[in-house]
């Protein structure tokens, strides 16, 4: 089968490439980028008006598959994914059993082949994710995980973190980690502040906890040579680590999550629970500080940090819900309103950090992830640049709804995505009464 994209402005940073260009597709792979194609097709996409662009790259969305389905699976996940113009992800870690267990990473290996999108697993770097003991990362490893990550925990003991490097150094993969305490006495999901006393909230996770833990994240990374995914950075004296460290060491890269590019620590007052989060929501300023640095490149992805939540866990007082939202279907949006919107960014630049730069960082761009390449797979996201839309509870397709952004307007949206060549989302743009 041959698929025309046309009319619609390819911006292909991989490439260099950003004007109005045709793409063909041919037999699930790009056979061409030119300014015109005349080839005789069995399906024409006219993008005219919008952007076309390599499929986006998500890291550490949750699926909860296997072991917690009625929060996520493999196949709603991929079809959320999908929906938020995302092509490949690499999966967080929150199945029960988590993924330290060699037929949890066959089991997900097994069934991502016939998922609409391209779906890598992540093992844990310690047993269950207690912090406790080393996975056994060569066996892990040669059951085919793809990367490894102890998801929202930080891990407290740097001897099984050096441990941890040095295999996963000599693997030539990546460790992602998160930096944060690991004291039970903090509350995680908000930061002490004046947020927290307003609500009485008692030990409130400290405002320094992420860069005190990342600072010796770094300094072990530096020492190892392994390359380091910081997920993730929020905190001012954060990124001042990072763009120091950034000057000496070329293996360090800042991941933060759309959710904080958008929101501060006011928006709990407003959402409750929904705005619980990690890595929390901070002051104004911070979030300030955070957009500045996308800015300036100190942070080189963005993600959706997706955190699927049972609404039964989430409706419950504060201090008892659990921690995180969904978001694989917000990230283009967000990044929309919060950075193209109010001029920290381009759009080539969002591409590059919810595509390129995650690509290149994991070799997907290998496999022709990150670009629009003549050979390659096809993985193609089209979005309207310039549609803004709210977002409401009903359209969202992960089986989880918890996330405080019911309401809010976003810019840019996704109006086709194509994976591996396949057309696996297409906002038909039907309005509330055809709905009904």
């Amino acid at each position: 089968m041959k698929v025309l994209i046309t009319n619609g402005t390819l911006i292909d940073p991989m490439n260099s490439i950003k004007e109005k260009m045709d793409v063909l597709i041919e037999n699930n792979k790009i056979s061409k980028v030119s300014k015109k194609i005349t080839d005789t097709v069995d399906y024409v996409i006219d993008a005219k008006g919008y952007i076309v662009s390599p499929g986006f790259v998500d890291l550490h969305p949750n699926f909860c598959d296997p072991g917690a389905t009625d929060r996520e699976d493999l196949k709603s996940g991929s079809f959320s994914a999908a929906k938020g113009g995302i092509t490949h992800v690499v999966l967080g870690v929150d199945n029960k059993p988590a993924p330290s267990e060699c037929n949890v990473i066959d089991y997900i290996i097994r069934y991502a082949g016939i998922m609409p999108t391209n779906i890598y697993t992540s093992a844990t770097i310690t047993e269950d994710r207690t912090g406790e003991e080393l996975s056994d990362i060569n066996f892990l490893h040669s059951h085919g995980a793809f990367a490894f990550y102890d998801g929202l925990r930080a891990v407290a003991d740097k001897n099984i973190l050096a441990k941890a490097m040095q295999i996963i150094k000599s693997k030539n993969k990546v460790l992602s980690i998160f930096s944060g305490t690991t004291d039970d006495r903090y509350m995680k999901g908000i930061l002490e502040g004046n947020v927290s006393k307003k609500l009485k909230i008692k030990n409130a996770t400290p405002s320094d906890a992420e860069s005190e833990d990342l600072k010796l994240n770094i300094e072990l990374a530096k020492m190892f040579d392994v390359k380091l995914d910081l997920a993730y950075v929020t905190e001012p004296a954060s990124i001042d680590l990072v763009e120091t460290s950034k000057k000496e060491n070329k293996n360090i890269f800042a991941e933060t999550p759309a959710i904080n590019l958008i929101l501060n620590e006011k928006a709990i007052e407003k959402k409750d629970s929904l705005a619980k989060v990690i890595p929390p929501l901070r002051p104004e300023a911070d979030r300030v500080y955070l957009l500045k640095a996308i800015k300036k490149g100190i942070i080189d992805i963005i993600s959706s940090n997706h955190v699927p939540i049972e609404e039964k866990e989430k409706d419950l007082k504060f201090k008892d819900a659990s921690s995180g939202t969904v978001g694989l279907e917000t990230v283009l949006g967000i990044c929309g309103i919060a950075l193209v919107d109010k001029g920290y960014l381009s759009w080539k630049d969002v591409i590059e950090k919810i595509s390129v730069n995650p690509a290149k960082l994991f070799g997907l761009d290998k496999d022709g992830a990150g670009s629009i390449t003549a050979g390659t797979k096809a993985n193609i996201t089209i979005f309207d640049p310039n549609e803004k839309w709210e977002l409401e509870e009903d359209s969202i397709v992960s089986k989880s709804h918890n996330t405080p952004l019911i309401g809010y307007e976003l810019l840019g949206k996704v109006k086709y995505t194509i994976c591996n060549g396949k057309l696996v989302y297409h906002d038909v743009g039907l309005n509330k009464n055809e709905k009904e």
